[in-house]
């Protein structure tokens, strides 16, 4: 799932999602930290490397969508299969964990 094409198509959607979070209110939950994730993604220091396309590739919707249009015997048409839409939806999904903000939910478990 780490291919060239799919780590410049993960590139791309963090750079256009970088560009949403920098537009938001300051008093938005987690701005600092958000923000900061943001600049870096604009600013990345290792053009060449995978980046986050691993984090995103394991993104349930992304797995799902690469493994109903994998090809045997075409290496990109895993990658391929997944929509602009469906990377976009999973780089927002994992910003706030990306950038180190922690969201609370009733049942989480917490550790010590």
């Amino acid at each position: 799932m780490c291919n060239a094409d799919f780590c410049a198509r993960v590139r791309a959607a963090f750079v256009r999602i970088a560009r949403e979070v920098l537009a938001e209110r300051p008093d938005t939950d987690g701005y600092p930290l958000r923000s900061a994730l943001a600049r870096g993604a604009l600013t990345p220091s290792d053009l060449l490397g995978p980046g986050y396309a691993p984090l995103i590739a394991t993104d349930p919707a992304i797995s799902a969508a690469a493994a109903a249009g994998h090809v045997e015997g075409q290496p990109g048409s895993a990658q391929a299969a997944v929509t602009d839409g469906q990377l976009l939806d999973a780089v927002r999904r994992a910003w706030n964990l990306i950038a180190g903000v922690v969201e609370w939910r009733e049942g989480a478990v917490t550790v010590d």
